[in-house]
């Protein structure tokens, strides 16, 4: 609930945006917010599926986890639009308070989603290897992440143009040397998004409040 409470939000500082400016050119952020709730739900419906000792079901929905999983940390690279001229005229301080809150919110969905999918993957891996996973997780990510912004391929790609998706992935590896950007990019995102779920991890593991107690 706090998720939706937080997508909400977001959904209702774009729409003043819209509504005060007379231009939607940042729609685009509900419709990346969506695609970011995906990767949850595909871990709900899978961790549920585990739990159930549905394998085959859990590993359609891990499959799908996997593919859309990068977008929510893609939203990070949606700054790039921030200050644009001619695409808004609210203050730039709005402007960034609502990218934010868009950022922050599709961050904590992959991050949620994440969690519920490590919570599966320890029991199997131990508690090494479910965090070699994840940092694993973050790499792929960061990669798609690049792919989503520079070349222009979403998670829709491979599945319906999985030649191509193919292709492109061969050309990018196949000489990593000249693509100096993928490199970059992917060392920066991985790094970030490793040490900001660690932060969040840590505070999973916090024990609960107790209640004051009068003598």
């Amino acid at each position: 609930m706090a998720l939706a409470a937080s997508s909400g939000l977001s959904l209702v500082a774009l729409a003043a945006e819209i509504q005060h400016t007379g231009n939607s050119f940042y729609r685009f952020l509900a419709w990346n917010l969506f695609l970011a709730w995906v990767p949850l739900a595909a871990a709900l419906a899978g961790t549920a599926a585990a739990q159930r000792h549905l394998t085959v079901t859990a590993g359609v929905f891990a499959v799908v986890w996997v593919l859309f999983f990068p977008n929510a940390p893609y939203m990070l690279t949606d700054y790039i639009h921030l200050g644009e001229g001619g695409y808004s005229t609210a203050p730039l301080w709005y402007d960034a308070l609502m990218l934010s809150a868009f950022v922050w919110t599709a961050l904590l969905l992959g991050f949620f989603s994440l969690y519920l999918m490590q919570r599966v993957w320890t029991p199997l891996l131990g508690q090494a290897g479910s965090w070699v996973t994840v940092f694993l997780v973050f790499a792929l990510s960061s990669f798609g992440v690049y792919l989503g912004r520079f070349v222009h391929v979403n998670s829709w790609d491979v599945l319906v143009r999985p030649s191509r998706i193919a292709d492109i992935v061969a050309h990018q590896f196949d000489n990593p040397l000249t693509h100096p950007a993928l490199i970059g990019m992917m060392s920066v995102i991985t790094l970030f998004l490793t040490v900001g779920y660690w932060v969040i991890y840590s505070f999973s593991g916090l024990p609960p409040a107790r209640p004051h107690q009068h003598n």
